[in-house]
């Protein structure tokens, strides 16, 4: 699962068929290790929008919360976060959080 926020949409005029009807949310993650990270493309499941924070799910996870197995989906966002708590000891962590993503 990534912590990210949606920063836009993606439209296409043509697609395939498991995407219609469904958005597609550019995500930037908000926690993670490395390098400042790539927006990544999501499916909408639960109505986000942009400037959402949100939790998307990859892989497996995304297809069965899309509706099945064998959708063409490898990123969906699957929870708008309400609030993050961290730890007291997160700045001893190697983990990376940008502020205002």
């Amino acid at each position: 699962m990534i912590l990210g926020r949606v920063i836009g949409e993606v439209w296409a005029t043509r697609k395939h068929a498991a995407y219609e009807g469904r958005k597609l949310l550019l995500v930037t993650p908000r926690l993670f290790h490395g390098p400042r990270p790539v927006p990544i493309v999501a499916v909408d499941v639960i109505d986000a929008g942009v400037g959402d924070q949100v939790i998307v799910c990859v892989g497996t996870p995304a297809r069965l919360a899309s509706g099945g197995q064998n959708l063409p989906i490898e990123a969906a966002v699957c929870a708008i976060v309400d609030r993050v708590e961290l730890a007291d000891d997160v700045g001893r962590r190697p983990l990376t959080w940008l502020e205002g993503a």
